[in-house]
């Protein structure tokens, strides 16, 4: 007797059990069978307080809706007219009934319906203003943990997860849909005159080349604010396609870019005012040419360190790579030095002008790794099936600091 006391005062209950407990509007008191001494009662109580919160937030839910949609419609009758015949003159026809979904279960909903009195259609006049369209049957919120999830697991593993910890149904083919929705909702800003626009691409499983297909991501970076005594980096999202690379050539030439980072996989020179080649990865490609010029592994990083160096020497970096090249022709090293001689151009554009902020791709690769885990799932994918879902996990990484615009239902 004394739990229970102490259960109903901790529920709201400011009397004694002998003499009645006063109960909320909708409120039930806890079962005999939740306040027993078998060390489970909290287990117990949070069920029934749950199932107890959802049946008052369906009927809060419904009752709210109506009183919105009544005050709404005196007050917008003026503005209203039937879709048929655009005649103002109609009358209430009682309610529609409708059911919507979402995190915490289905929702049944009621819309507001209106009788012409010229023509005889019956229309709900409210149906857009209040977002109850005749396409909706999830709520916002809903779909938004769905997508999310989505971004990480398989539509089919989302949809049983989603079902299974909130009780919100959702099928994987939905899900899909609503994924190829959000991607084309997904607005990519333009570059900004002082972006260093970093460039790459990573092979995925996806179209009908058994070798995949390639994904050609375009970023910029700035530095971020310390978190935990580590720096951050703040990245936009500037351009992302599947297909061929004339798909961001094109871009390049359509937009003015004055500073253009990468990796010397494309050739990209002329389509920005200013092209640096990624040192990081002239450094390291020199080990595969080394190889194919015959030169053993053990004598392959001593190279590579040369190459480093002089890369580092904004001084007498130029004249001494142009040298470096001259004695590799010297050795007979001819595609080591094809390699050097090809990304001349481009090995020094960050010592000339000032206004880098990376001479790396390395912001980049992490995005590269990012694309491989999501897609390598054993399966294959359409090509435009993996743009939109890549647009989506771009546009929420890049953009955690604001709140995502909601999907349309």
């Amino acid at each position: 007797m004394i739990i229970r006391e102490h259960l109903n005062y901790l529920l709201g209950s400011c009397q004694n059990l002998k003499g009645g407990v006063q109960m909320l509007q909708g409120e039930q008191a806890p079962p005999e069978a939740i306040l027993t001494l078998d060390g489970n009662v909290v287990n117990r109580l949070f069920e029934f307080l749950k199932t107890d919160a959802d049946r008052e937030l369906r009927r809060r839910f419904l009752c709210h809706l109506k009183e919105v949609q009544v005050f709404s419609y005196e007050r917008l009758r003026a503005q209203l007219c039937c879709p048929s015949c655009n005649s103002p003159h109609f009358v209430r026809k009682g309610w529609r009934r409708r059911v919507v979904k979402s995190s915490r279960g289905r929702l049944e909903a009621v819309v507001l319906q209106a009788h012409c009195k010229l023509c005889g259609r019956t229309f709900r006049p409210l149906n857009t203003r209040i977002g109850l369209s005749t396409g909706r049957r999830f709520l916002d919120e809903m779909l938004e943990s769905a997508l999310k999830l989505s971004l990480q697991l398989s539509y089919g593993r989302s949809s049983a997860i989603m079902r299974k910890l909130t009780g919100g149904q959702i099928c994987g083919e939905t899900l899909r849909q609503k994924m190829a929705t959000k991607a084309a909702e997904v607005k990519v800003s333009p570059p900004r005159a002082q972006d260093t626009v970093l460039v790459d691409a990573t092979k995925v499983k996806a179209g009908s080349n058994p070798r995949g297909i390639p994904v050609y991501l375009a970023i910029s970076a700035q530095p971020g604010a310390q978190r935990a005594g580590r720096p951050t980096l703040i990245k936009r999202l500037l351009h992302l396609h599947v297909g061929r690379s004339d798909g961001l050539k094109d871009w390049l030439r359509t937009v003015s870019i004055r500073r253009l980072v990468h990796d010397g996989g494309e050739d990209l020179s002329g389509l920005a005012r200013s092209v640096q080649r990624c040192r990081w990865h002239l450094v390291h490609q020199m080990k595969h040419y080394l190889w194919q010029d015959g030169v053993p592994c053990n004598r392959r990083a001593e190279y590579q360190k040369q190459v480093q160096s002089i890369l580092t020497d904004e001084h007498k970096g130029p004249p001494r790579y142009r040298s470096f090249i001259k004695r590799l022709l010297h050795q007979g090293l001819m595609t080591s030095a094809g390699h050097l001689q090809a990304a001349e151009s481009e090995a020094f554009t960050c010592v000339k002008e000032r206004g880098f902020r990376f001479a790396t791709t390395s912001p980049l690769e992490r995005e590269m790794r990012e694309i491989n885990r999501r897609v390598d799932n054993g399966s294959r994918w359409s090509e435009r099936g993996i743009e939109s879902l890549l647009k989506v996990l771009f546009h929420y990484r890049f953009n955690q600091q604001t709140e995502p615009k909601s999907v349309s239902s």
